[in-house]
Protein backbone atom coordinates (compact mmCIF):
# COMPACT_ATOMS: atom_id res chain seq x y z
CA UNK A 1 0.00 0.00 0.00
CA UNK A 2 1.33 3.42 -0.95
CA UNK A 3 1.73 5.76 2.03
CA UNK A 4 0.23 9.22 2.01
CA UNK A 5 2.55 12.04 1.04
CA UNK A 6 4.98 9.80 -0.90
CA UNK A 7 6.28 10.46 -4.40
CA UNK A 8 4.86 7.10 -5.50
CA UNK A 9 1.39 8.11 -4.34
CA UNK A 10 1.70 11.50 -6.05
CA UNK A 11 2.85 9.86 -9.27
CA UNK A 12 0.08 7.24 -9.11
CA UNK A 13 -2.55 9.89 -8.40
CA UNK A 14 -1.41 12.14 -11.25
CA UNK A 15 -1.23 9.31 -13.78
CA UNK A 16 -4.57 7.94 -12.61
CA UNK A 17 -6.07 11.44 -12.86
CA UNK A 18 -4.81 11.76 -16.42
CA UNK A 19 -6.14 8.32 -17.22
CA UNK A 20 -9.51 9.23 -15.70
CA UNK A 21 -9.67 12.41 -17.81
CA UNK A 22 -8.92 10.43 -20.96
CA UNK A 23 -11.50 7.86 -19.83
CA UNK A 24 -14.17 10.56 -19.41
CA UNK A 25 -13.38 12.03 -22.83
CA UNK A 26 -13.49 8.55 -24.36
CA UNK A 27 -16.84 7.81 -22.71
CA UNK A 28 -18.30 11.13 -23.92
CA UNK A 29 -17.03 10.54 -27.45
CA UNK A 30 -18.32 6.97 -27.40
CA UNK A 31 -21.72 8.12 -26.13
CA UNK A 32 -21.97 10.64 -28.96
CA UNK A 33 -20.86 8.14 -31.60
CA UNK A 34 -23.12 5.45 -30.14
CA UNK A 35 -26.11 7.78 -30.24
CA UNK A 36 -25.40 8.83 -33.82
CA UNK A 37 -24.83 5.28 -35.02
CA UNK A 38 -27.93 4.02 -33.25
CA UNK A 39 -30.04 6.81 -34.72
CA UNK A 40 -28.70 6.01 -38.17
CA UNK A 41 -29.46 2.31 -37.73
CA UNK A 42 -32.96 2.91 -36.38
CA UNK A 43 -33.72 5.42 -39.15
CA UNK A 44 -32.60 2.85 -41.70
CA UNK A 45 -34.83 0.21 -40.10
CA UNK A 46 -37.68 2.75 -39.96
CA UNK A 47 -37.33 3.44 -43.68
CA UNK A 48 -37.13 -0.27 -44.55
CA UNK A 49 -40.16 -1.14 -42.43
CA UNK A 50 -42.13 1.81 -43.83
CA UNK A 51 -41.40 0.59 -47.36
CA UNK A 52 -42.65 -2.92 -46.62
CA UNK A 53 -45.71 -1.67 -44.78
CA UNK A 54 -46.44 0.83 -47.57
CA UNK A 55 -46.64 -2.01 -50.08
CA UNK A 56 -48.80 -4.18 -47.81
CA UNK A 57 -51.26 -1.41 -46.89
CA UNK A 58 -51.43 -0.05 -50.42
CA UNK A 59 -52.31 -3.44 -51.85
CA UNK A 60 -54.79 -4.11 -49.06
CA UNK A 61 -56.49 -0.77 -49.62
CA UNK A 62 -56.85 -1.28 -53.38
CA UNK A 63 -58.20 -4.79 -52.91
CA UNK A 64 -60.77 -3.57 -50.43
CA UNK A 65 -59.32 -5.60 -47.57
CA UNK A 66 -58.87 -2.57 -45.37
CA UNK A 67 -62.42 -1.33 -45.28
CA UNK A 68 -63.97 -0.44 -41.93
CA UNK A 69 -65.59 -3.87 -41.63
CA UNK A 70 -62.29 -5.71 -41.97
CA UNK A 71 -59.65 -6.08 -39.24
CA UNK A 72 -56.75 -5.08 -41.42
CA UNK A 73 -54.28 -5.61 -38.54
CA UNK A 74 -54.79 -9.30 -38.96
CA UNK A 75 -53.80 -8.82 -42.59
CA UNK A 76 -50.65 -6.98 -41.41
CA UNK A 77 -49.76 -9.72 -39.00
CA UNK A 78 -50.00 -12.27 -41.74
CA UNK A 79 -48.34 -10.17 -44.44
CA UNK A 80 -45.70 -8.12 -42.56
CA UNK A 81 -44.87 -10.42 -39.64
CA UNK A 82 -46.53 -8.38 -36.89
CA UNK A 83 -46.20 -4.79 -35.69
CA UNK A 84 -45.76 -3.15 -32.30
CA UNK A 85 -48.99 -1.53 -31.16
CA UNK A 86 -46.96 1.50 -30.04
CA UNK A 87 -46.08 2.23 -33.67
CA UNK A 88 -48.03 4.93 -35.53
CA UNK A 89 -48.66 4.68 -39.25
CA UNK A 90 -51.07 6.22 -41.70
CA UNK A 91 -51.79 5.68 -45.39
CA UNK A 92 -52.51 8.98 -47.13
CA UNK A 93 -53.26 10.00 -50.66
CA UNK A 94 -51.63 12.75 -52.69
CA UNK A 95 -53.98 15.35 -51.23
CA UNK A 96 -52.96 14.43 -47.69
CA UNK A 97 -56.19 12.67 -46.85
CA UNK A 98 -55.74 9.91 -44.29
CA UNK A 99 -57.07 6.69 -45.77
CA UNK A 100 -55.91 4.27 -43.05
CA UNK A 101 -54.46 4.92 -39.60
CA UNK A 102 -53.12 2.54 -36.96
CA UNK A 103 -55.45 1.54 -34.09
CA UNK A 104 -55.26 3.86 -31.09
CA UNK A 105 -53.51 6.59 -33.06
CA UNK A 106 -54.96 10.02 -33.61
CA UNK A 107 -54.48 12.41 -36.43
CA UNK A 108 -52.69 14.74 -34.02
CA UNK A 109 -49.97 12.10 -33.55
CA UNK A 110 -48.91 12.51 -37.19
CA UNK A 111 -46.46 15.18 -38.38
CA UNK A 112 -48.19 18.52 -38.95
CA UNK A 113 -48.02 20.43 -42.17
CA UNK A 114 -47.85 19.39 -45.80
CA UNK A 115 -46.94 15.85 -46.73
CA UNK A 116 -43.18 15.71 -47.33
CA UNK A 117 -41.12 12.71 -48.25
CA UNK A 118 -38.36 11.69 -45.80
CA UNK A 119 -37.73 11.92 -42.07
CA UNK A 120 -39.57 14.11 -39.57
CA UNK A 121 -40.28 14.16 -35.84
CA UNK A 122 -43.02 14.92 -33.40
CA UNK A 123 -42.78 15.12 -29.63
CA UNK A 124 -43.33 11.37 -29.30
CA UNK A 125 -42.26 9.74 -32.58
CA UNK A 126 -39.69 9.70 -35.33
CA UNK A 127 -41.46 9.43 -38.70
CA UNK A 128 -40.52 8.41 -42.18
CA UNK A 129 -42.79 9.32 -45.11
CA UNK A 130 -42.42 7.11 -48.18
CA UNK A 131 -42.51 8.37 -51.75
CA UNK A 132 -45.95 7.98 -53.39
CA UNK A 133 -46.51 4.73 -55.25
CA UNK A 134 -48.06 4.40 -58.70
CA UNK A 135 -51.48 5.06 -57.21
CA UNK A 136 -50.32 8.25 -55.45
CA UNK A 137 -50.46 6.67 -51.97
CA UNK A 138 -47.80 7.43 -49.33
CA UNK A 139 -47.20 5.97 -45.90
CA UNK A 140 -46.22 7.89 -42.75
CA UNK A 141 -44.60 5.45 -40.34
CA UNK A 142 -43.57 6.47 -36.81
CA UNK A 143 -41.22 4.86 -34.26
CA UNK A 144 -41.69 5.86 -30.56
CA UNK A 145 -38.84 8.09 -29.31
CA UNK A 146 -39.20 6.59 -25.80
CA UNK A 147 -38.25 3.18 -27.14
CA UNK A 148 -35.27 4.71 -28.93
CA UNK A 149 -34.10 6.36 -25.71
CA UNK A 150 -34.57 3.12 -23.78
CA UNK A 151 -32.59 1.20 -26.38
CA UNK A 152 -29.84 3.85 -26.28
CA UNK A 153 -29.63 3.77 -22.48
CA UNK A 154 -29.48 -0.03 -22.45
CA UNK A 155 -26.60 0.06 -24.92
CA UNK A 156 -24.83 2.85 -23.03
CA UNK A 157 -25.13 1.07 -19.67
CA UNK A 158 -23.85 -2.14 -21.20
CA UNK A 159 -20.79 -0.15 -22.28
CA UNK A 160 -20.24 2.08 -19.23
CA UNK A 161 -20.46 -0.56 -16.46
CA UNK A 162 -17.41 -2.56 -17.60
CA UNK A 163 -15.60 0.71 -18.26
CA UNK A 164 -16.24 1.88 -14.67
CA UNK A 165 -14.56 -1.27 -13.38
CA UNK A 166 -11.42 -0.20 -15.23
CA UNK A 167 -10.87 2.86 -13.01
CA UNK A 168 -9.96 1.10 -9.72
CA UNK A 169 -8.07 -1.56 -11.64
CA UNK A 170 -6.13 1.14 -13.46
CA UNK A 171 -5.30 2.91 -10.17
CA UNK A 172 -4.03 -0.32 -8.60
CA UNK A 173 -1.97 -1.10 -11.68
CA UNK A 174 -0.52 2.42 -11.84
CA UNK A 175 0.27 2.31 -8.10
CA UNK A 176 2.16 -0.94 -8.54
CA UNK A 177 4.01 0.41 -11.55
CA UNK A 178 4.86 3.63 -9.65
CA UNK A 179 6.29 1.66 -6.73
CA UNK A 180 8.39 -0.45 -9.07
CA UNK A 181 9.55 2.57 -11.06
CA UNK A 182 10.56 4.48 -7.91
CA UNK A 183 12.34 1.57 -6.22
CA UNK A 184 15.78 2.80 -7.40
CA UNK A 185 14.99 6.15 -5.76
CA UNK A 186 14.11 4.38 -2.50
CA UNK A 187 17.41 2.49 -2.68
CA UNK A 188 19.28 5.76 -3.16
CA UNK A 189 17.41 7.25 -0.18
CA UNK A 190 18.42 4.24 1.93
CA UNK A 191 22.06 4.71 0.93
CA UNK A 192 21.89 8.40 1.83
CA UNK A 193 20.25 7.61 5.18
CA UNK A 194 23.21 5.38 6.09
CA UNK A 195 25.59 8.30 5.59
CA UNK A 196 26.46 10.67 8.38
CA UNK A 197 29.38 12.60 9.82
CA UNK A 198 30.96 9.24 10.74
CA UNK A 199 30.40 7.76 7.27
CA UNK A 200 30.82 9.87 4.15
CA UNK A 201 32.08 7.28 1.66
CA UNK A 202 30.84 7.69 -1.95
CA UNK A 203 27.65 5.98 -3.12
CA UNK A 204 28.10 3.47 -5.94
CA UNK A 205 26.03 4.73 -8.87
CA UNK A 206 27.19 2.23 -11.51
CA UNK A 207 23.87 0.36 -11.64
CA UNK A 208 21.61 3.39 -11.32
CA UNK A 209 19.39 5.06 -13.90
CA UNK A 210 20.79 8.01 -15.84
CA UNK A 211 18.90 10.65 -13.85
CA UNK A 212 19.88 9.10 -10.51
CA UNK A 213 23.51 8.81 -11.57
CA UNK A 214 23.62 12.60 -11.97
CA UNK A 215 22.14 13.09 -8.49
CA UNK A 216 24.53 10.53 -7.00
CA UNK A 217 27.53 12.18 -8.67
CA UNK A 218 26.57 15.60 -7.25
CA UNK A 219 25.92 14.05 -3.83
CA UNK A 220 29.26 12.22 -3.83
CA UNK A 221 31.02 15.47 -4.68
CA UNK A 222 29.24 17.24 -1.84
CA UNK A 223 30.08 14.45 0.64
CA UNK A 224 33.70 14.49 -0.49
CA UNK A 225 33.97 18.22 0.17
CA UNK A 226 32.15 17.81 3.49
CA UNK A 227 34.44 14.95 4.48
CA UNK A 228 37.51 17.05 3.74
CA UNK A 229 36.12 19.94 5.76
CA UNK A 230 35.24 17.71 8.70
CA UNK A 231 38.59 15.96 8.55
CA UNK A 232 40.34 19.33 8.55
CA UNK A 233 38.30 20.44 11.54
CA UNK A 234 39.01 17.22 13.43
CA UNK A 235 42.70 17.37 12.62
CA UNK A 236 42.92 20.97 13.78
CA UNK A 237 41.04 20.25 17.03
CA UNK A 238 43.17 17.17 17.74
CA UNK A 239 46.46 18.88 16.98
CA UNK A 240 45.49 21.98 18.92
CA UNK A 241 44.46 19.91 21.93
CA UNK A 242 47.67 17.88 21.85
CA UNK A 243 49.77 21.00 21.49
CA UNK A 244 48.02 22.63 24.42
CA UNK A 245 48.33 19.72 26.84
CA UNK A 246 52.02 20.20 27.59
CA UNK A 247 52.01 24.02 27.97
CA UNK A 248 48.97 23.84 30.22
CA UNK A 249 50.56 21.12 32.37
CA UNK A 250 53.78 23.12 32.62
CA UNK A 251 51.88 26.27 33.53
CA UNK A 252 49.92 24.43 36.23
CA UNK A 253 53.14 23.04 37.66
CA UNK A 254 54.69 26.51 37.76
CA UNK A 255 51.58 28.00 39.39
CA UNK A 256 51.56 25.29 42.06
CA UNK A 257 55.25 25.94 42.70
CA UNK A 258 54.56 29.65 43.02
CA UNK A 259 51.91 28.93 45.61
CA UNK A 260 54.45 27.06 47.72
CA UNK A 261 57.08 29.80 47.43
CA UNK A 262 54.73 32.79 47.86
CA UNK A 263 53.59 34.06 51.26
CA UNK A 264 51.87 37.27 50.10
CA UNK A 265 48.06 36.86 50.56
CA UNK A 266 47.27 39.08 47.58
CA UNK A 267 49.60 37.11 45.36
CA UNK A 268 48.14 33.82 46.59
CA UNK A 269 44.66 35.03 45.63
CA UNK A 270 45.83 35.84 42.11
CA UNK A 271 47.61 32.51 41.91
CA UNK A 272 44.39 30.69 42.89
CA UNK A 273 42.46 32.46 40.13
CA UNK A 274 45.20 31.68 37.65
CA UNK A 275 45.23 28.03 38.67
CA UNK A 276 41.42 27.82 38.33
CA UNK A 277 41.68 29.25 34.81
CA UNK A 278 44.43 26.77 33.91
CA UNK A 279 42.41 23.88 35.36
CA UNK A 280 39.46 24.94 33.23
CA UNK A 281 41.71 25.07 30.18
CA UNK A 282 43.03 21.59 31.03
CA UNK A 283 39.48 20.24 31.15
CA UNK A 284 38.65 21.95 27.85
CA UNK A 285 41.70 20.35 26.23
CA UNK A 286 40.57 16.97 27.54
CA UNK A 287 37.07 17.56 26.16
CA UNK A 288 38.48 18.54 22.76
CA UNK A 289 40.51 15.34 22.65
CA UNK A 290 37.40 13.35 23.57
CA UNK A 291 35.43 15.18 20.87
CA UNK A 292 38.09 14.36 18.28
CA UNK A 293 37.97 10.69 19.24
CA UNK A 294 34.17 10.67 19.18
CA UNK A 295 34.07 12.20 15.72
CA UNK A 296 36.69 9.72 14.53
CA UNK A 297 34.24 6.89 15.24
CA UNK A 298 35.39 5.43 18.57
CA UNK A 299 32.85 3.09 20.14
CA UNK A 300 32.82 -0.57 19.07
CA UNK A 301 35.39 -3.09 20.26
CA UNK A 302 36.89 -6.15 18.64
CA UNK A 303 35.92 -8.34 21.62
CA UNK A 304 33.52 -8.04 24.58
CA UNK A 305 34.85 -6.33 27.74
CA UNK A 306 33.82 -6.65 31.40
CA UNK A 307 32.48 -3.15 31.93
CA UNK A 308 31.95 -3.89 35.64
CA UNK A 309 35.70 -3.93 36.22
CA UNK A 310 36.16 -0.85 34.04
CA UNK A 311 33.51 1.06 36.01
CA UNK A 312 35.11 0.06 39.32
CA UNK A 313 38.48 1.44 38.14
CA UNK A 314 36.90 4.68 36.96
CA UNK A 315 35.08 5.19 40.26
CA UNK A 316 38.25 4.40 42.26
CA UNK A 317 40.18 6.98 40.25
CA UNK A 318 37.53 9.64 40.86
CA UNK A 319 37.36 8.72 44.53
CA UNK A 320 40.99 9.78 45.00
CA UNK A 321 39.50 13.24 45.51
CA UNK A 322 37.90 12.86 48.97
CA UNK A 323 35.13 15.37 48.32
CA UNK A 324 34.01 13.25 45.36
CA UNK A 325 34.61 9.80 46.78
CA UNK A 326 32.35 10.43 49.77
CA UNK A 327 29.41 11.29 47.49
CA UNK A 328 29.60 8.29 45.14
CA UNK A 329 27.28 5.41 46.03
CA UNK A 330 28.21 2.55 43.71
CA UNK A 331 26.26 -0.67 43.12
CA UNK A 332 27.93 -3.29 40.92
CA UNK A 333 26.64 -6.76 40.00
CA UNK A 334 28.41 -9.88 41.27
CA UNK A 335 28.64 -11.40 37.77
CA UNK A 336 30.68 -9.91 34.91
CA UNK A 337 28.83 -7.65 32.47
CA UNK A 338 30.31 -8.28 29.02
CA UNK A 339 29.83 -5.61 26.38
CA UNK A 340 31.20 -5.09 22.88
CA UNK A 341 32.33 -1.52 23.58
CA UNK A 342 35.79 -0.05 23.39
CA UNK A 343 37.24 0.40 26.94
CA UNK A 344 38.30 3.99 26.21
CA UNK A 345 34.84 4.75 24.83
CA UNK A 346 33.18 3.38 27.96
CA UNK A 347 35.61 5.32 30.16
CA UNK A 348 34.77 8.58 28.35
CA UNK A 349 31.02 8.03 28.72
CA UNK A 350 31.15 6.96 32.36
CA UNK A 351 33.55 9.77 33.35
CA UNK A 352 31.51 12.44 31.58
CA UNK A 353 28.25 11.25 33.14
CA UNK A 354 29.83 11.15 36.62
CA UNK A 355 31.35 14.62 36.22
CA UNK A 356 28.03 15.98 34.94
CA UNK A 357 26.22 14.56 37.99
CA UNK A 358 28.82 15.92 40.43
CA UNK A 359 28.81 19.34 38.78
CA UNK A 360 25.04 19.91 38.67
CA UNK A 361 23.92 18.17 41.88
CA UNK A 362 23.55 20.24 45.05
CA UNK A 363 26.68 20.24 47.21
CA UNK A 364 27.17 17.25 49.52
CA UNK A 365 24.25 15.29 47.97
CA UNK A 366 24.91 11.63 47.01
CA UNK A 367 25.44 10.42 43.46
CA UNK A 368 23.99 6.98 42.77
CA UNK A 369 25.97 4.81 40.32
CA UNK A 370 24.34 1.50 39.41
CA UNK A 371 25.28 -1.14 36.83
CA UNK A 372 22.88 -4.02 36.20
CA UNK A 373 23.51 -7.43 34.67
CA UNK A 374 21.46 -6.52 31.60
CA UNK A 375 23.97 -3.80 30.70
CA UNK A 376 22.26 -0.66 32.01
CA UNK A 377 24.50 1.96 33.64
CA UNK A 378 22.43 4.54 35.52
CA UNK A 379 23.87 7.62 37.23
CA UNK A 380 21.41 9.58 39.35
CA UNK A 381 21.79 12.87 41.22
CA UNK A 382 19.55 15.19 43.21
CA UNK A 383 18.27 18.45 41.85
CA UNK A 384 15.30 20.29 40.43
CA UNK A 385 13.23 18.79 37.64
CA UNK A 386 14.41 19.76 34.13
CA UNK A 387 11.75 20.74 31.59
CA UNK A 388 11.28 18.26 28.71
CA UNK A 389 12.34 20.73 25.98
CA UNK A 390 15.47 21.59 27.93
CA UNK A 391 16.13 17.90 28.56
CA UNK A 392 16.08 17.24 24.81
CA UNK A 393 18.69 19.97 24.22
CA UNK A 394 21.21 18.66 26.73
CA UNK A 395 22.88 16.38 24.19
CA UNK A 396 23.32 19.21 21.68
CA UNK A 397 26.81 20.42 20.98
CA UNK A 398 27.99 23.30 23.21
CA UNK A 399 24.62 23.49 24.99
CA UNK A 400 25.10 24.28 28.68
CA UNK A 401 22.17 23.83 31.05
CA UNK A 402 22.97 26.82 33.25
CA UNK A 403 25.73 29.23 34.03
CA UNK A 404 27.01 27.50 37.16
CA UNK A 405 30.17 25.42 37.31
CA UNK A 406 32.77 25.12 34.56
CA UNK A 407 31.00 23.05 31.94
CA UNK A 408 31.51 23.49 28.21
CA UNK A 409 28.32 21.86 26.88
CA UNK A 410 30.30 18.97 25.41
CA UNK A 411 30.17 16.15 27.97
CA UNK A 412 26.65 14.85 27.24
CA UNK A 413 27.05 15.51 23.52
CA UNK A 414 30.21 13.39 23.40
CA UNK A 415 28.64 10.68 25.57
CA UNK A 416 25.51 10.43 23.42
CA UNK A 417 27.54 10.28 20.21
CA UNK A 418 29.90 7.56 21.44
CA UNK A 419 26.97 5.61 22.91
CA UNK A 420 25.24 5.62 19.54
CA UNK A 421 28.43 4.67 17.67
CA UNK A 422 29.02 1.75 20.01
CA UNK A 423 25.54 0.33 19.33
CA UNK A 424 24.16 1.42 22.71
CA UNK A 425 21.74 4.10 23.78
CA UNK A 426 21.89 7.05 26.18
CA UNK A 427 18.63 8.24 27.76
CA UNK A 428 18.19 11.28 30.02
CA UNK A 429 15.34 11.38 32.52
CA UNK A 430 14.08 14.08 34.84
CA UNK A 431 12.74 13.43 37.39
CA UNK A 432 14.71 10.28 38.16
CA UNK A 433 12.98 6.92 37.87
CA UNK A 434 10.67 6.42 40.85
CA UNK A 435 11.39 9.93 42.19
CA UNK A 436 9.69 13.31 42.02
CA UNK A 437 12.90 15.28 41.47
CA UNK A 438 16.44 14.72 40.32
CA UNK A 439 18.23 13.85 37.09
CA UNK A 440 19.13 10.43 35.71
CA UNK A 441 21.35 9.35 32.82
CA UNK A 442 20.93 5.73 31.66
CA UNK A 443 23.44 4.23 29.26
CA UNK A 444 22.32 0.88 27.83
CA UNK A 445 25.41 -0.91 26.60
CA UNK A 446 25.65 -3.21 23.58
CA UNK A 447 25.89 -6.69 25.11
CA UNK A 448 26.63 -8.97 22.14
CA UNK A 449 28.61 -9.04 18.94
CA UNK A 450 25.57 -8.46 16.74
CA UNK A 451 25.26 -4.92 18.15
CA UNK A 452 28.97 -4.52 17.53
CA UNK A 453 28.64 -5.63 13.91
CA UNK A 454 25.85 -3.17 13.23
CA UNK A 455 27.64 -0.24 14.83
CA UNK A 456 30.86 -1.07 12.98
CA UNK A 457 29.03 -1.01 9.65
CA UNK A 458 27.57 2.40 10.47
CA UNK A 459 30.88 3.83 11.65
CA UNK A 460 32.80 2.85 8.54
Amino acid sequence: MIQRGTLARRLAAMISGGFALIWVLAVVATAIVLGAEQEETLDSELQETAGILHTVLGNAYRQGLADPDTDFLEVLVGEAGGLDEALVFALVDSAGTILLISPGAQEDDLPAGPLLEGYSRTDAHAFYTTPPDDGGLSLQFGDPLAERREAYLDSFYAFIVPMLALLPLAFLLVSRIARSALRPLEQLAAEIEQRGDARLDPIDGSGQLKELRKITARLNGFMNRLSQALEGERTFATNAAHELRSPVAVALAQVQRLRIETKDPDALDRIDRLEAALQRMRRLVARLLQLARAEAGIGPAQAPQDVGQLLAQIVDEMATVPARGERLQVTLPDAPVMSAIDPDAFAIIATNLLENALQHAPDDTPISVRLTTDGALSITNKGAVIAPDELNRLTQRFHSRDGRGSGFGLGLYISERIARQSGGDLALNSPSSGQETGFEAVFRLPLDCSDFAVSTAVAR
